[in-house]
């Protein structure tokens, strides 16, 4: 998921009479909403904010709270206020504008304004008289060339291209992209990774080494050294100066990179930084029955994050602390779930792994619709988003790799046919929804995202690789259609290039043969799942349970529990201890 970033203008003061006023009686989100308009013969002003949001918080204890903008707002407009986080489909429409995000919209659902972050009273005053004069649709942001449906792939020149283009945008001096904030970027850090790693495609492999080494060094100046847990971004690309929040994505994005990079790499200092953000979580985070909440905010009260975080572990607890938004959202228990079971991995603690099944268990048992997708806030048709369905089949596959347990894999194979039946857009892609029944004007036309569309091509292809069913590789197909036309439009897509390059190879393919309750075997396939990528099919054949899922190699019965690496439907000489598996999966990985 993209950082939002809010433009931060200036501080203004909330004088005594602003502070008396009291809010806006803000209504709910509901397409409903527009027929009340009509009536009414009033506008419908959005006001996209979030819980952690310092600058929302100012926007509507200034702006909102002024009495002749509350005046001006009732009199020709219906208030409405959305927590982005509670609403990913409007979140995503309106991603692109930033938190706070304004908009307004006529009696038809058309878009007449749309303005990003903080607006200060004077501004927003001349903005609602303009809207009030003289109201005109604004033109619509379209992403994307046309969609060519023969292809399933990147031109070796678009490949070139957009890789130019993110090493252009590469801060050499300290790590990072771009001139301005600095942060992790899962699918662009990941992308640096995977080049970097030592094999004969990875003709660059120096160069992607640096590009991620000096950026996963500088981006631990924004993991909290004291309650761990990593903040959202550094306004200075030296990355000192954070901005305090902590939100599961970036946790989600930290502890992969950092997971990834000690797994290829073997530097203390990459997992130490993984444990550290996973330490914030496993503490700080989750709710008496085992789900994870959804952020924290930057700023203890009137205590700014930059004071309070200075601050030792008692002289924290002993005041005021930041909020917890205490939400229980589908999508962010995903991203926990797979992000601890992916630090498990490199780290055998049971306690990790222990808390993301215990995660994933309330979140099947309190979010999964009679649709078979998952709502966001509760278990209803109504509420089920892609991002939702996504992160949990994401999270069941991350079970899968390190559990070996085959109901993980049977519930991502179900939840990959519940996002191809109800997400699909026909031309491309996966819509974050099907248009709610009664939407008008611009919120008729289903949104798409692009990180999801990323997640959910590579999930689709890594599914079909431990299924061997062709429908999921189709369905990969599908969305890479739609990563391709992005790129022919020229957005930089660095996850286009991850999922680009995992349709068009094996993935990393390493058996375990033996008892799963025998103490070699499981020492085997604990090395086995600690194998360094993402992008892996690994198997556990424990005869008692039956044929493996995808069960396209006949695996010699032995004596004693033994390790395979395969590709292309053969396999190399067994091994017997943990030390010798990564040199053969590399082997096959390599070629």
């Amino acid at each position: 998921m993209r950082r939002l970033l809010a433009l931060c203008l200036l501080l203004i003061l909330v004088s005594p009479a602003q502070a008396e006023t009291p809010s806006l009686p803000w209504q709910k989100w509901e397409p409903a909403l527009f027929d009340r308009a009509a009536r009414e013969h009033k506008y419908i002003l959005l006001h996209m904010a979030a819980v952690w949001c310092h600058w929302c918080h100012v926007m509507e204890e200034t702006t909102y709270r002024d009495p002749e903008i509350q005046k001006a707002i009732l009199a020709r407009f219906i208030p409405v206020r959305v927590d982005q986080d509670a609403d990913p489909e409007l979140s995503y429409r309106y991603e692109n504008w930033g938190w706070p995000a304004t908009i307004m919209f006529d009696q038809d659902g058309n878009e007449i304004l749309k303005r990003q972050g903080y607006l200060p009273p004077e501004l927003f005053k001349k903005l609602l008289a303009a809207v009030i004069d003289d109201p005109s649709a604004l033109p619509n942001l379209n992403v994307g060339a046309s969609v060519d449906p023969n292809a399933v792939a990147l031109s070796p020149a678009r490949r070139t291209k957009i890789e130019t283009m993110m090493l252009a945008a590469y801060d050499k001096q300290h790590g990072g992209f771009g001139t301005n904030q600095h942060f992790i970027q899962g699918d662009t850090i990941e992308w640096a990774l995977e080049r970097s790693r030592p094999l004969k495609r990875n003709i660059d492999a120096d160069t992607w080494h640096e590009v991620a080494t000096r950026t996963l060094e500088g981006a631990r100046r924004l993991i909290d050294p004291v309650w761990g847990g990593m903040f959202q971004y550094s306004d200075k690309i030296d990355w000192s100066s954070p901005h305090y929040e902590k939100l599961l994505n970036i946790q989600r994005d930290g502890i992969r990179a950092y997971v990834l990079a000690y797994e290829i790499g073997r530097d203390p200092a990459d997992l130490a930084a993984a444990r550290d953000i996973g330490r914030w979580l496993m503490d700080f985070m989750r709710d008496p029955e085992g789900a994870f909440y959804t952020s924290q905010d930057a700023d203890a009260g009137t205590l700014h994050g930059s004071d309070f975080y200075a601050r030792t572990d008692a002289e924290r607890r002993a005041g005021p602390q930041p909020p917890i938004d205490r939400h229980l959202y589908a999508r962010e228990n995903g991203w926990a779930v797979a992000s601890l079971a992916e630090l498990y991995n490199a780290t055998s603690d049971r306690a990790l792994i222990d808390a993301a099944t215990r995660a994933f268990d309330w979140t099947l048992a309190h979010r999964r619709a009679p649709n078979g997708g998952f709502g966001h806030v509760r278990a209803a048709d109504d509420d089920t988003h892609l991002g939702d369905t996504l992160a949990m089949a994401e999270a069941a596959m991350a079970l899968y790799r390190s559990t070996a347990k085959r109901r993980y894999l049977a519930l991502a194979a179900e939840l990959g046919e519940v996002i191809a039946r109800d997400h699909r857009d026909p031309s491309a892609g996966y819509w974050v929804r099907r248009p709610v029944p009664g939407a008008k004007g611009v919120l008729a036309k289903p949104v798409k995202q692009i990180d999801e569309n990323v997640a959910a091509t590579r999930f689709f292809n890594l599914l079909a690789r431990n299924t061997g069913k062709a429908a999921f590789r189709a369905d990969a197909e599908h969305g890479m259609r739609y990563l391709i036309a992005l790129a022919e439009d020229d957005l930089v897509v660095p996850g286009a290039l991850l999922a680009d390059r995992e349709l068009g190879r094996e993935p990393a393919h390493p058996t375990v043969v033996g008892a799963k309750d025998d103490p070699a075997a499981q020492a085997l396939y604990a090395a086995a799942r600690a194998y360094p990528t993402r992008y892996l099919r690994i198997e556990w054949l424990d005869r008692r349970e039956g044929p493996l899922p995808a069960a396209d190699i006949d695996y010699p019965e032995l004596p004693q529990a033994a390790a395979f690496a395969c590709s292309n439907g053969a396999c190399s000489l067994p091994v017997f201890t943990p030390a010798e598996i990564a040199g053969i999966v590399r082997r096959v990985d390599d070629r």
